[in-house]
């Protein structure tokens, strides 16, 4: 994506994210997505703002998954965000998402759910019921191994509510074939925003999650093999920012 916008005369701000980065911050376990991604994309439009050959007035967030999610939230703590591309952007609370996705998992390869695969859903559920109980200790890690505080943070987003406080606008991408935010995240998104004329949407019909292109339904297997982002909604960014 980085390199097909800039291909096309618009300059590209990307960076590993503080998890990954600096691990050791994340030491204590007592951090929310705020700390996690929230704080350092809104300094990543302050700096992108202050550079030389950078339009401030026309400075956008695109996020991909969680990011699309964290996107509006992103462009409220910035105050300075022309507008949002969401790539694949749940619309719904993500540990509901982490369920649905796990099962929906189980059954790709061969139709079935194994007595294994039932038993780490059935851990993930309780994992999840833990979360959301206010007497659990807010360092105690449940699901994918990350603390309950951060759960709470990401449990507590309303990524629909928040676009539509910012009022920005918007260009929300969609693959038919994700298998990991689905036809109804997107419904999600075109229920609140299907009459709004500051937003467009584009679905993509042999789009997977990583918006690769492919044949049938998708599958975990797809993930390993190599390939590129596809051509068409690189251009359909690229040709939105600049009318924007």
């Amino acid at each position: 994506i980085a390199r097909g916008l800039a291909a096309q005369g618009i300059a590209v701000l990307r960076y590993e994210k503080r998890t990954k980065a600096r691990p050791q911050d994340f030491a204590s376990g007592v951090f929310g997505v705020d700390e996690e991604t929230t704080n350092d994309a809104a300094q990543a439009v302050a700096t992108l703002r202050g550079l030389d050959g950078i339009d401030p007035k026309r400075v956008f967030v695109l996020g991909h998954s969680q990011g699309g999610m964290m996107a509006p939230r992103i462009a409220a703590k910035s105050g300075h965000v022309a507008g949002l591309i969401l790539f694949a952007a749940p619309s719904r609370p993500l540990l509901d998402i982490v369920i649905e996705q796990n099962r929906r998992l189980a059954v790709l390869d061969d139709g079935k759910t194994s007595d294994a695969e039932r038993a780490a859903i059935d851990n993930l559920v309780e994992q999840v019921r833990l979360t959301r109980d206010p007497k659990t200790d807010p360092a105690t890690k449940t699901v994918l191994g990350l603390p309950v505080g951060y759960w709470r943070s990401v449990d507590a987003l309303d990524p629909v509510k928040d676009a539509e406080t910012d009022a920005l606008p918007m260009l929300v991408l969609q693959g038919a074939r994700d298998i990991q935010v689905v036809d109804a995240d997107w419904q999600g998104w075109k229920a609140a925003f299907h009459d709004d004329p500051k937003v467009t949407f584009k679905l993509y019909e042999k789009l997977n999650h990583l918006g690769i292109a492919g044949e049938g339904e998708g599958s975990l297997a797809e993930y390993m093999q190599p390939g590129h982002v596809d051509a068409q909604l690189i251009d359909d960014v690229a040709t939105w920012i600049k009318a924007h």
